[in-house]
């Protein structure tokens, strides 16, 4: 697991008054995008197809969290880890939680993931938070799709799978196992004593 978080200068120097967000709970997630704060409207239908292709190209699922504010009762753990625990998120999901009245995110992998945290952290220092910096949140998602489908944060020590190589696997397995039952057809005994009985004279 790994967290980044940026803020806005506005709000580090104290400027927005104390108590206007509104802290949202740690929650379970069941759909990729999740807009507690309401800021995607329309923007939402690029955020989910980037997802989408990001999961048919990769393998990974990346589910997405906006809430007004992150709540700051959780005794230091990560906002995003306990949503990810409890949405029961698996090694190959990621899922990015922004706070949009504060702009602040929060990223999460999990332990056993095949992406490299340090690449990711890379990727969402780069891509990601200026476009959470921007209020730009259907962008921010985007991004993070789109990062991650590059073979760059993917740890090379670690398999990795995506669905059009589960695609060509079954293709040739489907193949490899025609043709070894056309070859044990052609060797059965049945098979042979057929081939070898004369046609009869009419």
């Amino acid at each position: 697991m790994r967290t980044r978080i940026a803020l806005l200068v506005v709000l580090i120097t104290g400027s927005l008054p104390a108590g206007i967000a509104m802290a949202e709970q740690p929650m379970a997630v069941d759909a990729p995008i999740t807009d507690e704060a309401g800021v995607l409207g329309a923007d939402a239908r690029a955020a989910e197809r980037a997802v989408a292709e990001l999961r048919r190209e990769a393998g990974i699922a990346l589910s997405a969290v906006f809430v007004p504010s992150f709540d700051g009762a959780t005794d230091d753990a990560d906002w995003a880890e306990l949503t990810a625990m409890r949405s029961e998120l698996g090694a190959e999901e990621v899922l990015l939680a922004v706070a949009t009245d504060e702009a602040a995110y929060e990223w999460w992998i999990g332990d056993e993931s095949t992406l490299q945290p340090d690449a990711v952290e890379t990727l969402v220092d780069e891509d990601v938070e200026p476009a959470v910096v921007e209020g730009d949140w259907s962008g921010a998602v985007v991004a993070l799709a789109d990062g991650l489908q590059s073979t760059d944060v993917v740890d090379p020590a670690m398999p990795s799978w995506s669905g059009a190589r589960t695609a060509v696997v079954v293709v040739v397995l489907t193949g490899v196992l025609t043709a070894l039952y056309l070859v044990s057809r052609r060797g059965s005994p049945a098979v042979r004593e057929s081939d070898a009985t004369p046609a009869q004279p009419s």
